[in-house]
């Protein structure tokens, strides 16, 4: 039910496109450049499968009028910056079940210099489960300014939802810099991306 109110509010007042991507079966990670509290709801809404999120603890606790429907889409909560040893366990315990996670390596929405800083938990789930992982990218939406939480919620938008094809990420190195090359195989595939980008209006 909740999936269903949320394609009809991306579509009807987002204008996102009714065509749904249909991703593979087994466990899988998603991931994409953030631009607002909006993108969830968006790749949610574009693809086939319920989505697992990683979701910053202090709106997951500020916000607790919605926490239920968080836990119900399986949100999970971390500390931006933080030790997330627990989060990171419940991430892979997700997609080990074969289950689909998305993450946005970004961190936060809206970011000073789009793309530039990325953490490496994406790339560390993936090399703990040895899921496929399908980048995506997300335009046509008004930005979060830090400010305003909701504005890009109800100021209406043309959203877009690209999702790209598998990314294979390197075998060889390991450690930090293994996580390091994997987290810039990342980046370029969510950056090749934005030739699809559309404006908010």
């Amino acid at each position: 039910m909740l999936r269903s109110m949320n394609r009809l509010f991306c579509r009807s007042w987002h204008r996102l496109s009714d065509q749904v991507v249909t991703l593979p079966d087994g466990p899988l990670i998603l991931v994409g450049n953030h631009i607002s509290g909006l993108d969830p709801l968006l790749i949610q809404a574009a693809v086939n499968r319920p989505l697992s999120f990683l979701m910053a603890r202090e709106y997951y606790q500020a916000m607790w009028y919605a926490r239920w429907g968080f836990d119900m889409a399986g949100v999970i909560p971390v500390n931006p910056g933080g030790a997330n040893r627990q989060a990171l366990r419940q991430a892979i315990d997700v997609v080990r079940s074969g289950n689909a996670l998305c993450v946005f390596p970004e961190g936060a929405a809206n970011p000073p210099i789009p793309l530039h800083r990325m953490m490496p938990g994406a790339a560390l789930i993936a090399r703990e489960t040895g899921a496929s992982m399908i980048p995506f990218r997300v335009s046509g939406v008004w930005p979060f300014d830090h400010v305003h939480l909701w504005r890009s919620f109800y100021r209406r938008s043309r959203a877009s939802v690209v999702v790209g094809n598998s990314i294979a990420l390197m075998q060889g190195a390991e450690g930090k810099k293994g996580l390091h090359d994997d987290t810039q195989i990342i980046r370029h595939a969510i950056r090749s991306l934005a030739k699809f980008d559309a404006q908010p209006d």
